[in-house]
């Protein structure tokens, strides 16, 4: 869930710039410049000395002639700014497939693709979404171009490359499902590669960070079982590699161009596991439904393709070795399962479970 957003007005000097910037924090890093009409050299300089310091903060909202100051001076291609939506115009778009938060469509010159967001998801996070997709892009990870924002007023869109042919790596399976353990097995693989891929802590956020964000929001909580989730948190061995933050088979697509990540608007960094939960979540504990939803499959199938993927992540290649995978990896889905609830929904079960694992009750 993108962060919360600080909204300047007016033009923007040096000492609004530096009260924006003292005031960024772990779980509000994103400067709104919807009204702001413009900014000055000396903000420029300010924002550039703060981002080559390692703070980590995006623009957001901006509109052309202040975006075109960043870009024109060099400090947009060390700041991500992302520009005020443009009007949305689905004239030259067929839809093409559908997803938990979005519709996609394909544009008629078979250049670009494009998502649309329904009016719960408000502009701000699909910015964020390009924000982070640019960022990753630029990390050298590889996902499709992202382009431009847009909205009718209601729904937000953002439009990426169209990669021809391409198809999810659980739509592969759905299709020709005697490709499940060669497609689990590449799964395995690049998720091992993420993992292992050092990441840029001043571009990307802390995953802990977004935890424990969620658990002090969390209003199901009593404060001594907030102080028991802080300290499970607080356990989890600390790291900066690479996590995609919503990571599943939905997520990597396939192509004559390669294999490649897409929806990358919770990427940050922190402990592998943090991820791992979140896949056996989705594997294991989801309901059939959503499961068919999402994946175009079952749960029996789910089950089998996180055997797979344990062996070959984890190499338990024994039932005793896979036994120990999940009940490893068992409070760190619950901490996914928490996250959702809270920014999400309350799904029937999904917040008792992970009051079960992490309180132990």
């Amino acid at each position: 869930m993108p962060e919360k957003s600080l909204n300047p007005v007016g033009k923007i000097g040096a000492q609004e710039a530096e009260a924006l910037l003292s005031a960024l924090s772990a779980d509000n890093s994103v400067i709104d410049f919807s009204d702001v009409s413009d900014v000055n050299f000396a903000a420029l300089r300010c924002f550039l000395d703060a981002r080559r310091a390692g703070k980590r903060f995006s623009i957001v909202n901006a509109a052309d002639a202040v975006a075109e100051k960043f870009e024109d001076s060099g400090v947009g291609s060390v700041v991500n700014v992302s520009r005020k939506p443009k009007q949305l115009d689905m004239s030259r778009y067929e839809v093409f497939g559908e997803s938990f938060l979005s519709k996609a469509y394909n544009s008629d010159d078979g250049d670009a693709m494009i998502k649309v967001y329904g009016g719960h998801f408000p502009a701000r996070m699909v910015a964020q979404e390009k924000a982070m997709a640019r960022a990753v892009m630029l990390f050298g990870l590889p996902t499709p171009l992202v382009g431009t924002l847009y909205t009718d007023g209601t729904n937000n869109a953002l439009d990426y490359e169209r990669i021809p042919g391409k198809r999810s790596f659980s739509r592969v399976i759905s299709e020709e499902p005697e490709r499940l353990e060669e497609m689990t097995v590449r799964f395995a693989a690049m998720c091992r590669q993420l993992h292992s891929t050092p990441c840029d802590t001043a571009v990307f956020p802390d995953r802990l960070n977004v935890y424990r964000s969620v658990v002090a929001r969390c209003d199901r909580l009593t404060e001594a079982e907030r102080a028991k989730i802080f300290a499970f948190i607080d356990s989890v061995p600390k790291a900066t590699t690479c996590l995609h933050g919503d990571m599943q088979m939905s997520n990597v697509i396939t192509s004559p161009r390669g294999d490649m990540w897409i929806d990358l608007s919770d990427f940050s960094y922190g402990a592998p596991m943090l991820d791992i939960g979140m896949w056996y979540f989705l594997s294991k504990l989801n309901p059939e439904e959503r499961v068919q939803q999402l994946f175009h499959m079952g749960n029996a199938q789910m089950a089998q393709i996180w055997d797979i993927f344990a062996r070959e992540y984890f190499d338990a290649r024994t039932p005793e070795a896979l036994a120990e995978a999940e009940r490893r990896v068992q409070p760190y889905a619950a901490l996914h399962m928490l996250y959702l609830c809270v920014n999400y929904w309350y799904e029937p079960g999904l917040f008792e479970f992970a009051h079960k694992v992490l309180i132990g009750e």
